[in-house]
């Protein structure tokens, strides 16, 4: 497991507001102590790379990136050369975030033909392949990208997972049923992995961050219409308790499962507070935490 490497902490803005309200919540992560605000990449929102730029130069000590680029809506040169723009403009903040596209209304809406599951994840392969070289290769940078920007890769199926563990630095899981498919995701993240496995960096997308206050069963169904509550509040993917308890969850999510990236959904001021408090006792460590 990745239990020796250092946490980071993520926020996933929608951004559905006014430039000066979603700029005031980028500066708010930042107060909070979060390492990274990401933006999704759907049509109703914001365009993801305009606003990158704009949260990075608001929030100067955060990286930027997306959970996660539709890889259908691309292609790899074009957005390679949009990827290096932003790193560019960021001072090499970007991290890439790309999934395989599951929404059809957008498709059909953008002119592009929404392919089967397997042509859309074959696609994004070949996206993160492609953008990979592209990315490593001077003649296709600026000469200020020094460093190709990390690649994150979403998602939980058996070919999405293989495609994270052998090409992508990033795995990003979402929609678990509970600790033992957590376990199981990342043992079979292990093994495509091989040799790079403690070289990957696994986040876990929170869909509900609930600390100090009840959890919200409606969003949490909304992921997963036919579960129970009970079933609901064991999801990995939400993060609830007091403010001890989430700091215990959060410690046994690095031990037990190698997860050191966490990204709550869109949180309220108040939830986003209560993470900056869980943030700065978690970097504090054990024993300072107890001084």
């Amino acid at each position: 497991m990745s239990g020796s490497r250092d946490f980071r902490f993520g926020v996933n803005f929608l951004a559905r507001g006014t430039a000066d309200e979603f700029l005031a919540q980028v500066r708010h992560a930042e107060q909070c102590g979060v390492d990274v605000v990401l933006l999704p990449d759907h049509l109703e929102l914001g365009a993801p790379f305009p606003m990158l730029v704009a949260a990075a130069a608001a929030a100067p000590t955060v990286r930027v990136g997306n959970i996660v680029l539709n890889a259908g809506f691309y292609r790899p040169a074009l957005l390679a050369r949009d990827i290096a723009g932003v790193d560019q403009l960021t001072g090499g903040r970007v991290e890439i975030g790309l999934g395989a596209g599951y929404v059809e209304a957008e498709f059909e809406a953008a002119g592009i033909p929404f392919g089967s599951p397997g042509q859309r994840v074959d696609h994004m392969r070949d996206m993160v392949i492609e953008l990979r070289r592209l990315l490593g290769d001077p003649a296709c940078t600026p000469p200020s990208v020094q460093t190709p920007p990390p690649i994150m890769v979403a998602g939980t199926g058996n070919r999405v997972l293989t495609i994270a563990a052998r090409h992508a630095d990033i795995v990003a899981l979402a929609g678990l049923a509970d600790d033992e498919a957590l376990a199981e995701r990342v043992e079979y993240i292990r093994r495509q992995a091989g040799s790079r496995f403690d070289d990957l960096e696994l986040n876990l997308i929170i869909f509900d961050l609930a600390i100090d206050r009840e959890p919200d069963l409606d969003t949490l169904r909304h992921h997963n219409r036919d579960a129970t509550d009970d079933e609901l509040l064991r999801q990995p993917n939400a993060l609830h308790g007091s403010h001890d308890e989430v700091v215990a969850r959060i410690r046994q999510l690095r031990e037990q499962f190698g997860i050191t990236y966490l990204t709550p959904i869109e949180p309220a001021a108040a939830d986003l507070d209560a993470f900056g408090r869980v943030i700065s006792e978690l970097r504090q460590g054990p024993a300072e935490a107890n001084l």
